[in-house]
Order: structure tokens, then C-alpha cells, then sequence
């Protein structure tokens, strides 16, 4: 048995049966630490191989650079156990750790708190109703959920750890993250504070909310930088952005592999690459990869399409190098392409794709829904005529510096020539399936749909908005 140093040789010489009282008592164990208790009354007392203490009031108990502090507590010396009851407040190194009762192994340094468990170190406060402090690591386990929450963030989770020395919470088990108007929820959620960096992963889904819009994002992995604003997405990401008012709600959803998302105060920018789908309710687009901007309150939005892009616009399919849609109060304002230019759109009445192409394209809406698309230099097309009766009447294959193109809704209504304008009119006995422009691609089945893109997360997005 360790040696024992009592500074009340009564304590030593009581004897046994009832153990008498000490008023105000104090006990020094001396080995390799020294433990200094204190309260309104002390009792020892052995029993058989074991000596215990019990405390009564005021109660203080300090273990080195540890002090707890309860209304009552019962010392085993011989195991270097300690329970206190009562308002117990553990006290290390500018850690509290508040319950309603504790236990502290003095061997182990280890504190395991039940009841009404709150730890702070002056920056952040967390809550539970069962902590394990371990004070050599300055480590926090919460086994039965945790809310912790500091000046920017509130985390909640079924079960967690935190590190008070370097300010990292680890926590699993449906979390969620909030700060202002914005809401994560995830599997897991590995968070650093002293940096507001945050890695999620499992079923993540961000959401954040205004008065005039709603943002959500959700993949498998998520790593966001609270001080740049900025997300890495990953896992079959999907962004969805709504836009409302009194009259009309206007959406957008993107699909990639991979997403970086920035949402600041007057500008959010999302990059998504490899396999990206869009759709809106004025086009359908895919692209090896994306860049899109809004501005502003959301009224205007910028996408960057690159990679082999396909453009979809009620039935216009419009294709090239680079292209760039602008839209306006959730409608395509103007959209514009650099590097092999090509629009096809196909005519349900023959069955026939009326085709242009060129080197730069650029389409603008007048007002309503009337659209002029202006393509060239060196613009080619071949577009399918119809007789009154609506069948097939032939083809014009015709070339110029610049073609003009009028819809109105979604029919062509007008193909006009400018300048070095060569053409041929084919009759209809002539017109074979052959007869194309180079590089016609028709890839109506890969057009992206609303609910394709939305896919199961048309129930997350239920849940979140409750």
C-alpha cells in the first residue's frame, strides 16, 4: 500500500466502529503526486484492506494542476477513486467541466461526469448528459450526444470527442453544423475551430436560406473553410438553388463528381467538373465542366460551359468549344459560344434536324419569347422545307458569312443570309439521310431532365425545408 500522510494523527488513531468527525479537516497523500482535500467536514474511516474519506460541504479536492469542487464526496484512497455529488466542477488548466455528479480516477487522471454535463474553456461551451474527461490528453467524450457551440457555430451530435487544447470536435451519428443562415447535416463531422475548417462525410447536405432564395447542396463528402466561405464537394454532389417571389419560383440544379462552392455576401461561384448535367426551366446543358456565378440578390447568374458543352432550349440543341449563358430573373438572356459553333433543331412535322454552323454564335432574347441567334464567319446550313400539307418538300444547303436565325417560342420562324451568300436547293427526291453538315451531333436523349438530376433527393429536400 502507497504511504499515507495524514496531517490529523486522530485520523490515524480513530477507532473502529462510527468514525468520529473532523471539522474542516485536511489530507495529504503522499507518493509521487500529492492530493490536497478540503470541506466543512472530513470523516476517514478503514474498512478492511480499504481506507476511505468522506467529505461533506463545500467540498475541494485538488489532484496537481486538477481541483474538483461538489457539495459531497467519498474518497477511496486505497483504489485513488474519487465520487463527487452535487454540483461537481472539474477545474484543469482553464477547462471546467461542470455535473451533477463525478468520478475521478486518480491513477488514470480520468473524470467520467454524469447529469447536466457542461464544458467550457472561455470560448466555447458544450452540454450533454454524460462527459469522460481525460486530463492528460485534455480530451472530452460525449457518448450520448453533445451540443457544443461557440460565437460563430452550434454543433449537435448523437456522440463525440473534443479536444480543448487544439480546439478540434469530432463527433458522428445524424450532426449538424449551424452558423447564421446556414445548416449542415451529416454522418460524421470532423471539426477544427481554431482554423473553421469542417470535413463532413455520409449523406451531407447543406442548406442555406434567405428571404428570397434557398440553397441546398448535398454529396458524401463535404469540406468547407467557414473564413473563405468555400466547399469541396464530392460523392455525386448536387447543387439546387430557388429563387422566389410572389409570383414565380425559378430553380437550378447542377450534378458533377466534383463541386467548389464559395458563397459569399454578394457573389456565390460554384466550379463543378467531370460529368456535369444542368437544368433550369429555360435549358438543359452537360459539359465536361462548369463555372457558375450569381450576382447580386440572384437576378443575375453567369454559366461557363467547357468541355464538348451541349446546350438544350426547348427543342434548339446548341453546341461548341466555350460557351456562355447569362440569365436574367431565372430566364436565358443571351448565351454565346466561341469555337465551332453548331445549332440543330429538329422538326417534328418531317421528322428533319435543320442545322448551322459556324465559328462564334450569339443568341439574345428580344422580349417575350422571341430569340435571334447570329452565327458565323463562315457559317453552313441546311434547312428542311415543308409543303401546306405539312410534308416533307425538299432542302436548302446553303453558306454565308453570317446567318440569322428568328425563333419564336420554340419553332424557327425565319432563316436570313448576309454577305457571300452560295447555296443549292435540293428536291425532295434528292434528300437523303446523308445529307448533313460536318459535325452534326443529335443528343436530344442526353438532355438532362428536372427529375432525372433530382433523383432521391427530392425527399431530403422535404426534410430539410421542415
Amino acid at each position: 500500500m502507497k504511504a499515507v500522510i495524514l496531517w490529523f494523527i486522530v485520523v490515524l488513531l480513530m477507532p473502529k466502529g462510527n468514525p468520529p468527525e473532523i471539522v474542516t479537516g485536511y489530507y495529504a497523500y503522499a507518493d509521487t503526486d500529492s492530493v490536497f482535500v478540503q470541506g466543512d467536514s472530513l470523516v476517514g474511516q478503514q474498512n478492511q484492506d480499504e481506507f476511505l474519506q468522506f467529505i461533506n460541504g463545500n467540498v475541494r479536492v485538488n489532484y496537481g494542476s486538477t481541483e474538483i469542487t461538489s457539495d459531497q464526496a467519498i474518497r477511496n484512497v486505497t483504489r485513488s477513486q474519487t465520487s463527487f455529488t452535487g454540483n461537481s466542477v472539474l477545474i484543469d488548466q482553464g477547462d471546467t467541466l461542470e455535473a451533477d455528479a463525478l468520478d475521478y480516477n486518480e491513477d488514470l487522471e480520468i473524470g467520467r461526469a454524469v447529469g447536466n454535463v457542461r464544458l467550457t474553456d472561455g470560448e466555447v461551451v458544450t452540454t450533454s448528459p454524460k462527459g469522460v474527461y481525460y486530463v492528460e490528453e485534455r480530451r472530452v467524450e460525449f457518448p450520448e450526444g453533445l451540443v457544443l457551440i461557440d460565437s460563430l457555430t452550434t454543433l449537435v451530435g448523437d456522440s463525440g470527442f473534443y479536444w480543448t487544447d487544439t480546439k478540434i470536435a469530432d463527433m458522428s451519428g445524424d450532426v449538424m453544423m449551424e452558423s447564421e443562415d446556414a445548416r449542415l447535416f451529416a454522418d460524421s463531422l470532423l471539426h477544427y475551430r481554431e482554423h473553421s475548417i469542417s470535413l463532413a462525410q455520409g449523406s451531407v447536405r447543406y442548406l442555406r436560406t434567405t428571404l428570397n432564395d434557398s440553397l441546398w447542396i448535398a454529396g458524401e463528402r463535404f469540406e468547407y473553410n467557414a473564413n473563405d466561405s468555400l466547399a469541396i464537394v464530392e460523392g455525386d454532389p448536387i447543387f439546387i438553388n430557388i429563387e422566389y417571389d410572389s409570383l414565380s419560383v425559378d430553380t437550378l440544379i447542377i450534378r458533377a463528381d466534383m463541386m467548389h462552392f464559395q458563397d459569399r455576401m454578394n457573389t456565390s461561384r460554384l466550379d463543378a467538373t467531370r460529368n456535369v448535367r444542368i437544368w433550369n426551366s429555360s435549358l438543359s446543358a452537360t459539359a465536361d465542366s462548369v463555372a457558375y456565378q450569381r450576382l447580386g440578390h440572384g437576378s443575375n447568374e453567369e454559366i461557363w460551359l467547357y468541355g464538348l458543352p451541349f446546350v438544350w432550349m426547348n427543342q434548339t440543341q446548341l453546341s461548341g468549344d466555350t460557351m456562355k449563358v447569362i440569365i436574367h430573373d431565372g430566364n436565358v438572356d443571351s448565351l454565346m459560344i466561341w469555337g465551332n459553333a453548331f445549332v440543330a433543331e429538329e422538326d417534328s412535322l418531317i421528322q428533319r434536324i435543320n442545322q448551322v454552323k459556324g465559328h462564334t454564335l450569339v443568341s439574345r432574347t428580344m422580349h417575350d419569347s422571341v430569340r435571334v441567334i447570329i452565327i458565323g464567319p463562315n457559317a453552313e446550313a441546311i434547312y428542311f422545307n415543308a409543303d401546306e400539307e405539312g410534308l416533307p418538300d425538299g432542302a436548302i444547303e446553303a453558306s454565308s458569312d453570317e446567318i440569322r436565325m428568328m425563333f419564336e417560342g420554340d419553332s424557327l420562324r425565319t432563316l436570313s443570309f448576309s454577305t457571300d451568300v452560295k447555296g443549292i436547293r435540293h428536291p425532295q427526291k434528292s434528300v437523303t439521310d446523308d445529307l448533313k453538315l460536318e459535325g452534326l451531333q443529335w443528343n436530344v436523349m442526353q438532355k438532362p431532365s428536372k427529375y432525372q438530376l433530382l433523383g432521391d433527393f427530392v425527399h431530403w429536400m422535404q426534410r430539410w425545408e421542415n
